[in-house]
């Protein structure tokens, strides 16, 4: 005589247990999908913030264009004074500075999530990056001495980190803000620098 098969189905434990391994698999995977999100986001900043101190310093190489005097002599007066950005140059300088905008060349320290450059005075809340400016002479013409100036720039462009708001509700890129207490600011903030030379644009006899 055939013994008739026993059917056996899954206990209420055994789903549970089911329920659990599957809903651990699924966090790991959506914290993996966060961490890789968060990842390509910050690579993307990184590109975008790279290009824009290198776009700087491309501006201040044509800011220099208006920096060619002394031209022929007698003529022994610098003219550093005529350009945007250069005429902040001081010696041995320690301090950083929020350049200002150029509406005749329409670039200065602000620039949207794009890259593109935008007045902080009349975009506030369209500000993703910031750039501040140290200049300092590396070799600077005296009286007897005229031409072949030269100008160390370091341009720093920062961002807020994932989660961080501004200080005291304060614009990144705002006048208010104290471009000298910024660099420490590092858990707020994430950080790129870029550091060249500026020459004099000497006038050819």
């Amino acid at each position: 005589m055939k013994r008739p098969t026993s059917s056996r189905g899954y206990t209420f434990v055994e789903l549970l247990m089911s329920l659990l391994i599957f809903s651990i698999g699924v966090t790991g995977v959506i914290a993996m999908q966060k961490v890789t999100v968060t990842s390509n986001q910050h690579a993307k900043d990184l590109a975008m913030a790279t290009q824009i101190a290198q776009g700087w310093m491309d501006q201040l190489q044509t800011d220099a264009i208006a920096w060619n005097h002394p031209s022929a002599p007698p003529d022994t007066t610098s003219d550093i004074g005529e350009t945007v950005w250069l005429s902040s140059v001081s010696q041995a300088n320690t301090t950083w500075v929020r350049p200002v905008y150029s509406t005749a060349r329409r670039f200065g320290p602000a620039f949207d999530a794009r890259g593109n450059a935008i007045d902080p005075a009349q975009q506030p809340n369209s500000v993703k990056f910031c750039t501040h400016l140290r200049l300092s002479w590396l070799y600077q013409p005296t009286g007897t001495t005229t031409g072949g100036g030269l100008i160390r720039a370091e341009v720093r462009v920062f961002w807020l980190r994932d989660g961080q708001t501004r200080p005291s509700n304060v614009g990144i890129c705002s006048q208010q803000l104290d471009a000298n207490t910024v660099g420490a600011d590092v858990a707020r903030y994430h950080f790129v620098y870029d550091v060249s030379a500026v020459k004099e644009n000497m006038w050819q006899r």
